[in-house]
């Protein structure tokens, strides 16, 4: 019915990116870096002089399946927290608590249904992050930027059921400069600190990624289950499922043949008539030995037989 070899599954590439940048300390967490403002470039449509991948590890994958995210290094949006919380968020920094830094990828894809959107979070290890004076003094303005180390792994695969995973042959992470850009208004920027190892995405410094965005089953029935099931929930649910409902109907077929295969059954509806007949007159009495020699014939198979043979 449908292997999953099969070749009619179809390219699913990224629609929309976006990409986050948080900052979680007691107080709360605060947003310092977004932006929706990624190109998605094909692989077929990059120049042929560009290498992104030299070691090869890309050669079993299609083409149609590679894409080239490129952000802009400026967050789409304004940097709006008043100075009262900034001040309130940099006096938690000195306590002992945790510090974390949070980064986000959002993908919006066609399919699957149901999992259009998919999001890769992950916290920054500690040992990768910028020191707590630093992110302070960025904060109260004695300073532009900081760093993190570690942020996010350059190769990303995004699979079939939704899931988004770094690619095993690729263990490329990137380093960033988080960087608040203050004029009229303020707004925070996030640089690649490794943009020179990645051409192509003509001149742009902010998250970049290379996305694998594996193909899919096409839209329908089977091609729905596939996708939020895969190949062994289909088999579960058509093979096993519906199986098990034939068995159940089969299953004591041959202890009620001599019930409801019977050669004739006008004597045994004559007497189910009788007695109907008799409790509508009142005669409980002819109506009771009816019935129990209804039951008698039932419990006898030679009885049985005798009464349901043809004339």
């Amino acid at each position: 019915m449908y292997s999953s070899g099969n070749p009619t599954n179809i390219a699913n590439p990224i629609k929309d990116a976006s990409v986050q940048v948080d900052i979680k300390t007691v107080s709360g967490r605060l947003t310092l870096y977004q932006t929706t403002l990624c190109e998605k470039l094909p692989w077929d449509k990059l120049n042929a002089d560009i290498n992104l991948e030299p070691q090869g590890f890309w050669d079993t994958y299609n083409e149609n399946d590679i894409q080239l995210i490129c952000c802009q290094a400026d967050a789409s949006i304004l940097w709006l927290v008043p100075s009262v919380v900034q001040t309130r968020f940099i006096q938690s920094l000195d306590s002992d608590t945790d510090m974390d830094i949070l980064f986000t990828w959002v993908f919006t894809r066609d399919r699957p249904k149901g999992k259009e959107v998919v999001k890769y979070e992950r916290p920054i290890d500690p040992l990768d992050l910028p020191k707590r004076s630093d992110v302070q003094k960025v904060l109260n303005g004695s300073m532009n930027s900081f760093r993190i180390y570690n942020v996010y792994p350059r190769y990303l695969r995004v699979t079939g059921s939704g899931e988004v995973r770094s690619l095993e042959q690729e263990e490329i992470s990137v380093n960033a400069d988080l960087v608040i850009n203050r004029a009229n208004h303020e707004w925070w920027s996030f640089h690649d600190a490794n943009s020179s190892d990645v051409a192509g995405c003509g001149g742009l410094t902010g998250p970049m990624a290379i996305i694998i965005s594996e193909e899919t089953p096409p839209q329908g029935i089977i091609g729905d289950t596939l996708s939020k099931f895969s190949i062994w929930g289909l088999y579960i649910t058509f093979v096993l499922a519906v199986g098990r409902f034939i068995r159940l109907q089969c299953s004591d077929l041959r202890m009620r043949i001599p019930y409801e295969n019977l050669p004739s059954c006008d004597r045994l509806i004559a007497i189910c008539e009788d007695i109907y007949a008799a409790r509508a007159e009142g005669e409980l009495g002819v109506e009771e030995v009816l019935y129990w020699t209804l039951v008698k014939i039932y419990r006898s198979p030679h009885m049985l037989l005798e009464y349901t043979k043809t004339d």
